[in-house]
């Protein structure tokens, strides 16, 4: 007999559940497909629990470069420090979730770099999210939850990254993890410096009304570092102005700051500072502002002073009055001679150095909070 675990509710009675075991491996691949995050990134890794987006099922794997596939792993994911994640899943019952499983993995990790690419990868994500009817932008800005203008293309380049240095982690997981197999997975994950190794053991409790399921990660404690961002701190409007040494550049800066906060949103990143306006659609950047001391492209090429919109890339169903407003708003900077092209195929900007920002301030403050009271409208 399994386990029972008893639930209470609010008027005090109790309900059993019974342990049940999954019935095959395809019915806990598909739950965690669905749910990925019972791969309980928190216990993995408390300081920055990791979140995974799949990027698909069944990932075939070859043998050698530009060769047919020869396996194909039950799960590929990434977190969100862009480390592509094997999932092999098992059940507890089946022979093979002790050392077979092992020789999988491994031969997964070592033909991985030369079967798999970031664009390859990329498209494979894309083809998985589609099937779910969702944006690939939404799905990768939920992943990364950053403060920061979302950069799909500079997310897959970290992929490639990762690959390219076998920078992996691989995951067993079944409905019981026996204790030999968490022993080898602990040994080579403290033996492969790249490569972190982890077995997840996820126990499902039922009833006639409700299940449970209750995720349990085994080993890797010593490698939680080698995986995760370094925190950065958000810019403040106090530090933002600091950065502008010049009293002129700085009461332009502050000039577009107080429309935006008066008729949008202004979104404190790491580098930057997003002026985003508000609509019944959802909020999103139409400026992205710059202080001197931040060198060189900021997100999809923005700089300095730069006015434009990514909405439009990434949403083809876009309404048509927003669309027609959004297409008005950059129109405006084409003919501008002080306005440089932003030239990246996922946006439609235009960046104004802070000396010429200065000297027409008056046209980018009315052209800010005029798009702004229309966007709002909308």
């Amino acid at each position: 007999m399994g386990e029972r675990i008893f639930v209470q509710d609010q008027e005090g009675q109790l309900a059993s559940l019974e342990e049940e075991r999954f019935s095959s491996e395809d019915e806990l691949q598909a739950l965690l497909a669905a749910r990925p995050e019972l791969l309980d990134g928190e216990q993995m890794n408390p300081d920055a629990p990791r979140r995974w987006m799949v990027v698909a099922r069944e990932q075939g794997i070859a043998q050698a470069a530009g060769e047919g596939d020869w396996w194909s792993v039950d799960h590929l994911l990434v977190d969100q420090d862009a480390i592509p994640t094997l999932v092999e899943v098992k059940r507890g019952a089946n022979s093979e979730v002790r050392r077979t499983v092992v020789g999988q993995m491994l031969e997964y990790a070592a033909h991985a770099r030369l079967s798999w690419n970031a664009d390859g990868m990329r498209r494979a994500f894309e083809d998985t999210v589609r099937e779910g009817d969702r944006p690939s932008q939404e799905v990768l800005g939920e992943l990364l939850q950053s403060d920061s203008e979302l950069d799909a293309d500079a997310f897959w380049q970290k992929v490639a990254t990762n690959l390219d240095a076998v920078r992996l982690r691989l995951l067993i997981v079944a409905d019981d993890i026996p204790s030999p197999l968490k022993q080898i997975a602990e040994f080579l994950d403290s033996q492969m410096p790249n490569v972190e190794v982890r077995t997840v053991e996820i126990k499902r409790y039922r009833n006639h009304s409700m299940q449970i399921l209750v995720p349990r990660v085994f080993g890797g404690s010593t490698k939680g570092s080698r995986t995760t961002s370094v925190p950065t701190q958000r810019l403040t409007r106090e530090v933002f102005l600091d950065e502008f040494p010049d009293q002129t550049t700085r009461e332009a800066a502050i000039r577009l700051l107080d429309i935006a906060e008066d008729k949008g949103v202004v979104n404190w990143g790491q580098t930057s500072v997003a002026i985003k306006a508000q609509c019944s659609w959802r909020p999103f950047s139409i400026a992205w502002l710059y202080p001197p001391s931040r060198e060189g492209l900021g997100w999809y090429g923005t700089k300095e002073f730069t006015f434009g919109e990514a909405v439009t890339e990434y949403y083809p169903d876009l309404d048509a009055n927003l669309r027609t407003a959004l297409g008005q708003w950059t129109e405006q900077f084409r003919t501008d001679p002080f306005a440089e092209k932003v030239m990246t195929k996922n946006i439609t900007a235009w960046s104004i150095n802070h000396d010429d920002a200065v000297a027409h301030i008056d046209v980018l403050a009315e052209r800010l909070a005029h798009v702004l009271t229309r966007l709002s409208s909308l």
